[in-house]
């Protein structure tokens, strides 16, 4: 990636401030071995991925023990190997090819003088480990030796190089009949799918393993797969890497995120946690109670079905390869938010049409089994036509850096209070939704979802004719006459 100037300096301060060399850093001040910037190039990638870290960096211009930024004479453009550029032989003898790049960066010194710094970008391995030639490198304190030396490495590099989808991965090894049903909430299991336990520990156990949460190893006890765990775990804090996959549920005091009132992360694997999650938000979001001649009901001022189905879909379409982040659902005075690792699979303004696809097939089938999602791409259709039957505005559905996805459910908001693109945006998702039912949008239909009525005839065109345009809708016969005019959605 083409980062900017700046952001690389910052790079650079940043790791220069830790006053030791990680794992995956290498700082030098003029050393221009191409053999041996090789050899870091393949260590320090690989050493990247045993860390789960993105990237790997060597940095010209570092003063070795203080950290010091003197410069470099070390310019990787003007040096060669033999007849042939530095840049070009690196990425002949760099195996597989991976995406290096060199960044040349003005530095001011303490004593005021402007130097150049070298910062070289190194992906981590992926697939395979990163080799110079035929041999892998690996950095053991700050040598760099081969990595067939260092068997536990090795064999550590390659399971994190593993390309077992993640859900079929195992979570815990050699568990006894005892482990398996301790750590994962058999009883539950057969609760969700409406069935009986059976009083033969031997037939849970093989319904266990037909599901792939377990599977029978060589030594004749079970190894329970993350897909085991994730579903119907007891705790998922019990292990490390899917600690974080827990669901948080947060709670503000208004619009901000300045005074919270609550938090709670709910631990358990998704389709027994499920329920839990959902009864919970919905007894904190605002609610009003009204009676008809012969009940008492509550109306929330969030739809349930939205929630249930926002709240499914965070789960099961999270990238679990991507670290350090939660489910995460936070819970404002005027909307919430619903927030998940991993960026949309489908281009947004086609999420309510498109063909279902899912980043985690099994959990989805699973879930949708326990009848806590849609499996048929139906469920961004029921959102909007929640929503729109509230006459509340449409969600707004971002790709948050190529790396997030966040969906907001907004409240109740008065008409001359909302945006120009929250109007825009709900007029499209509207039409989208009415193209899929074989139906198109009209002046009346536009007016029904924003709780208009027929003397605002006049707002509702000015809806229409935004939408058209941001080029979001387009006129089904541009020759009838106004009142008559029918739209669709602009790729229909």
């Amino acid at each position: 990636m083409n980062y900017p100037v700046d952001y690389c300096k910052q790079v650079v301060k940043e790791l220069a401030m830790t006053k030791e060399e990680l794992g995956y850093v290498a700082f030098e001040v003029n050393n221009k071995d191409p053999e041996r910037i090789a050899k870091y190039i393949s260590g320090l990638s690989n050493a990247a991925t045993l860390m789960n870290m993105p990237y790997a960096y060597i940095i010209w211009g570092v003063e070795d023990g203080t950290y010091k930024i003197v410069g470099t004479e070390f310019d990787y453009r003007k040096e060669k190997k033999g007849n042939m550029e530095l840049e070009l032989w690196l990425n002949q003898q760099i195996f597989p090819k991976i995406n290096f790049k060199f960044h040349q960066l003005p530095f001011e010194t303490e004593d005021g003088n402007t130097v150049q710094v070298v910062l070289l970008e190194i992906p981590c391995a992926e697939d395979v480990p990163t080799r110079y030639g035929s041999v892998g490198y690996i950095r053991i304190g700050s040598n760099l030796k081969p990595l067939a030396e260092y068997k536990e490495k090795e064999a550590e590099l390659w399971k994190k190089l593993d390309t077992t989808p993640f859900d079929l991965r195992i979570a815990y090894q050699e568990a006894s009949a005892d482990d398996v049903t301790a750590i994962l909430d058999y009883p539950g299991y057969y609760r969700k799918l409406g069935m009986p336990i059976p009083s033969n520990r031997e037939k849970v156990l093989d319904d266990l393993m037909d599901e792939k949460f377990i599977v029978r190893n060589d030594g004749g006890t079970w190894d329970i797969t993350n897909y085991g765990v994730l579903m119907i775990g007891q705790d998922l804090k019990k292990f490390d890497h899917l600690a974080k996959r827990g669901v948080r549920v947060i709670r503000y005091v208004d619009k901000s995120r300045l005074e919270g009132i609550s938090e709670e992360t709910f631990s358990a694997g998704y389709a027994i946690a499920y329920e839990q999650i959902a009864s919970y938000i919905l007894a904190v979001i605002p609610q009003k109670e009204t009676m008809d001649i012969y009940t008492r009901k509550h109306e929330f001022a969030f739809p349930e079905s939205a929630i249930r189905e926002l709240l499914a879909n965070m789960m099961i379409h999270q990238d679990f390869e991507q670290k350090g982040t939660s489910p995460m659902v936070e819970i404002f005075s005027d909307r919430i938010e619903f927030s998940n690792a991993g960026a949309p699979l489908v281009r947004i303004e086609r999420i309510v049409d498109c063909v279902p696809v899912s980043r985690n097939e099994r959990i989805a089938g699973f879930m949708h089994r326990c009848c806590h999602c849609e499996e048929r791409g139906s469920g961004y259709d029921k959102i909007i036509s929640a929503t729109s039957a509230s006459s509340l505005m449409a969600p707004k559905i971002e790709n948050q850096f190529n790396q997030f996805t966040k969906v907001t459910l907004y409240s109740k908001i008065p008409f001359d209070m909302l945006t120009k693109e929250d109007r825009v945006r709900t007029c499209y998702m509207q039409a989208c939704l009415l193209n899929v039912m074989g139906d198109c949008l009209t002046n009346a239909k536009v007016r029904s979802v924003f709780g208009l009525s027929e003397a605002e005839k006049t707002k509702a065109s000015r809806i229409i004719r935004d939408t058209l345009a941001a080029k979001m809708i387009k006129p089904i016969d541009p020759d009838t006459a106004p009142r008559y005019m029918r739209y669709q959605p602009f790729w229909a």
